[in-house]
C-alpha cells in the first residue's frame, strides 16, 4: 500500500491552541472510524502523526490507496480550512537503501 507525508502549517491567529473551533476539527478527526476512513478516503491506516506546535506545523504518515482521496479528506473534514497541505509520497529510510542498493547493484 503506497505511504504519504500529509506536511500542514498554519498561521498562529489560526492555532487550534487559540481557536476553538479549529481545535474541535482536529477532535473530530482523532475521532473517526478507522474503518470510515478506509471506505471513504482510502486511508487504511495512519502511522503516526507529529506536530510542533510553536512552529504550527505538523506531519501525518498514512497509507493510502491515491492522493486525491487525501485531498478529499482534508476539504471533506475541514483539516483544509485553516491548514495549507502538501501530500507527498514517502518511505521508510531502509526501503530507500533497498532502492539504491538495486538502482547501483550493490550488495549487503
Amino acid at each position: 500500500m503506497p505511504r504519504y507525508g500529509i506536511y500542514g502549517s498554519h498561521t498562529p491567529d489560526t492555532c487550534p491552541i487559540y481557536h476553538e473551533r479549529f481545535a474541535k476539527l482536529f477532535v473530530d478527526i482523532a475521532e473517526l472510524d478507522p474503518e470510515e476512513l478506509a471506505e471513504e478516503y482510502g486511508i487504511h491506516q495512519i502511522e503516526a502523526q507529529y506536530h510542533s506546535a510553536l512552529e504550527h506545523t505538523f506531519l501525518w504518515i498514512v497509507e493510502a490507496e491515491d492522493p486525491h482521496l487525501i485531498e478529499e479528506f482534508g476539504v471533506n473534514t475541514g483539516l483544509a480550512s485553516f491548514n495549507t497541505l502538501e501530500i507527498v509520497p514517502v518511505h521508510t529510510f531502509g526501503e530507500t537503501v533497498d532502492r539504491l542498493r538495486v538502482r547501483h547493484k550493490m550488495h549487503e
